[in-house]
């Protein structure tokens, strides 16, 4: 019997995707590095800088699971499957990522190490180095899951009410990803939200919080929405 089918088509197939992507996109972290050291002095982490990137690229990502649901409802499987394993999915691939992403701190940091190269971080980071690397997972993790699950309630919301959808789901999470980021450290835009804390289990509690609320807003959305089909002319 194959348990589990539709995290294991997801894993085999759009998990594989994102790691590339992610190699693809400190690739080219990487190239932008090598042309501003030949032309100026380096004085920031290139990384750090790219995670406002990566924080775009996961909400975007985010808004395609309720394609996927489409995908596997065609091909004979259920919502109550689909909204019992999706999450692991999205679990295990921020888990991934966070872990890459961390890894790739320590080359960097080794990197900057070798040329001399100061390796100051963007403000309001919850990491107070770029080798605090326990930190900087918990911290990529928390953003990677919120932001994933903020474009899926968002793209849920739009495949149901179209641009109404907009209004409903949008300013949601604006709010849960305000809150996250207070901890996290990232979207951290209200000053009086900002935590302050380097404490690890109230970094990964609160987002444990936020993630359930996210989720149990998806679920409602999708759990009976009609399913569009479009047919070639």
């Amino acid at each position: 019997m194959n348990r589990w089918p539709i995290t294991r088509y997801l894993l085999s197939t759009h998990y594989i995707f994102l790691i590339l992507i992610l190699v693809g996109f400190y690739a080219a972290c990487g190239v932008l590095l090598t042309t501003v050291a030949l032309l100026s002095n380096i004085s920031i982490s290139t990384v750090d800088v790219a995670a406002q990137v990566l924080c775009w690229l996961a909400l975007a990502y985010g808004t395609s699971a309720t394609t996927t649901l489409g995908t596997v409802l065609v091909h004979g499987r259920t919502r109550r499957e689909f909204l019992a394993q999706y999450p692991a999915y999205l679990g295990l691939s921020a888990l991934t990522l966070a872990a890459l992403i961390t890894l790739v701190y320590a080359g960097e940091t080794a990197l900057y190490s070798a040329f001399d190269w100061p390796q100051k971080l963007q403000d309001h980071r919850v990491y107070e180095s770029a080798s605090d690397y326990p930190v900087i997972f918990v911290t990529y993790l928390s953003m990677l899951l919120m932001w994933l699950l903020a474009g899926a309630v968002i793209g849920a919301g739009i495949y149901r009410w179209e641009a109404n959808g907009i209004v409903v789901t949008v300013p949601f999470a604006a709010v849960v990803l305000l809150v996250t980021g207070g901890f996290n450290g990232f979207f951290s835009l209200v000053p009086f939200l900002r935590a302050g804390t380097t404490d690890l289990a109230v970094i990964l509690a609160v987002t444990l919080v936020a993630a359930a609320a996210t989720w149990a807003v998806f679920h409602g959305t999708v759990r009976d929405v009609a399913l569009r089909i479009k047919f070639s002319a």
